[in-house]
């Protein structure tokens, strides 16, 4: 069977840039956020907008995770995901985890509550996603003995060749770095959630997020407990960053 890595991950933290990456360099089989259809369409747990569900896509989560272990024998597997998704079934399964690569990518809670927002007004405590990405953590580093590897959106955007570089080189992958640069335009494996990812569907390469919000924490001030609930997971996580070799000397 062949590798698989997962990003784990919360909304609006530029996972969907770090999965374009992967399906640039074409040695991925590259899912995305195939889990969601556990908790939107099977479980129902909460609405969500700019959803276009493919009626023949797995609905269950072994039937989603037997569908990606599938895709192993032919060829190494890149999934993003949010572990909210499906935490309660992550929990007690610790084979499928401990069958994988196990990163996490996390964003200051500043700026992505607010690029949440402006995607979906209506989000909800459920969907934001830091608490359960810290569960998921906390469970991996318990299953391993290890920390798995934690890239902060500040450093993709800042520093991506160094960032992706050092991200390879803690999972064990070839360093590719025409993979930076991509052709802008919608992929297929966006096509059920295609209105959250306009930014990465306009972008060749990685850059730093917008910051023209809908919404601010003066206008929307429930936005700002929102904020403060994330964070201490944020913190906590942002403990274990993976430092770029450019910095990692400072």
């Amino acid at each position: 069977m062949q590798q698989s890595i997962a990003l784990w991950s919360h909304p609006r933290s530029m996972s969907t840039a770090l999965e374009r990456s992967f399906i640039e360099r074409g040695d991925f089989k590259v899912f995305h956020e195939a889990f969601a259809y556990v908790f939107f369409m099977h479980e129902e747990r909460a609405a969500i907008p700019h959803k276009n569900p493919d009626p023949d896509h797995p609905l269950t989560y072994l039937e989603v995770k037997d569908m990606m272990e599938a895709a192993r024998l032919e060829r190494p597997v890149f999934h993003k995901d949010f572990p909210y998704h499906c935490l309660d079934h992550l929990l007690k399964d610790p084979t499928y985890l401990l069958g994988q690569v196990n990163t996490f990518l996390i964003r200051d809670p500043e700026e992505a509550v607010l690029s949440h927002a402006t995607v979906h007004p209506e989000l909800t405590r459920e969907v934001l996603g830091y608490e359960q990405l810290a569960k998921a953590f906390d469970l991996v580093r318990e299953l391993t003995g290890t920390a798995p590897v934690v890239v902060n959106a500040a450093d993709l955007a800042a520093r991506p060749e160094a960032t992706i570089a050092a991200y390879c080189e803690a999972v064990g992958i070839p360093f590719l770095p025409e993979a930076l640069k991509w052709s802008a335009g919608e992929q297929p494996e966006w096509t059920t959630w295609s209105g959250w990812h306009t930014d990465v569907a306009a972008s060749s390469g990685f850059s730093t997020p917008q910051r023209e919000y809908r919404f601010t924490y003066e206008t929307r001030p429930a936005l700002r407990e929102f904020e403060r609930y994330c964070r201490p997971f944020y913190e906590h996580l942002d403990r274990y960053r993976l430092r770029p070799a450019e910095e990692a000397s400072t």
